[in-house]
């Protein structure tokens, strides 16, 4: 079960990577989203958090424990309560830095999906990019092929499925 849990595993530890480096480059958009729910924002807190996703997600994906793990867990269902607090105050996240999109169900469920995989590796124990390295090379390529290919997926059902959505449906 383990080996089945490390490709999505290592997806959402390298997703909050992605977010937390989009956020360090571009802290507006998550600022806005932590005025949208009525907290207050100094001028590092959103840096200071995008460095903490960046540091929790490199942590997992390179040498994961059970306790980072188990943060990792926790953080993607704060990220999906969070989200779902901000769909029904039409703001957006600023999850990936400057996108102004509001915040769709797909946000909540996504995250919520990647903290039960989180969740679900904590509770196994997971392995990270140096297991998948250490897998016989055409074995190691499909995987981190694989995994790329999801990382980039996700961001994309982050950032352009809710607005391709709203532009479909008119809303």
């Amino acid at each position: 079960m383990t080996e089945a849990l490390t490709p999505p595993f290592i997806v959402a530890a390298l997703l909050l990577c992605v977010a937390g480096a989009l956020k360090l480059r571009s802290p507006h958009g998550a600022a806005g989203a932590v005025r949208a729910l009525g907290l207050p924002v100094r001028a590092w807190t959103v840096p200071v958090l995008a460095a903490g996703e960046l540091v929790l997600g490199a942590a997992c994906a390179v040498h994961p424990t059970r306790a980072a793990i188990a943060v990792l867990a926790g953080t993607y269902a704060m990220f999906a309560g969070v989200a779902a607090v901000l769909v029904g105050r039409g703001a957006a996240c600023g999850c990936f830095g400057e996108d102004e999109t509001p915040v769709s169900a797909v946000h909540w469920m996504a995250s919520a999906g990647l903290g039960a995989v989180a969740l679900g590796a904590a509770v196994a124990g997971g392995h990270g990019l140096g297991w998948v390295l250490g897998r016989p090379a055409p074995q190691a390529a499909a995987l981190v092929i694989g995994i790329a290919g999801a990382l980039y997926t996700l961001v994309l059902v982050y950032t352009v499925v809710p607005r391709a959505w709203t532009a479909w449906s008119g809303e």
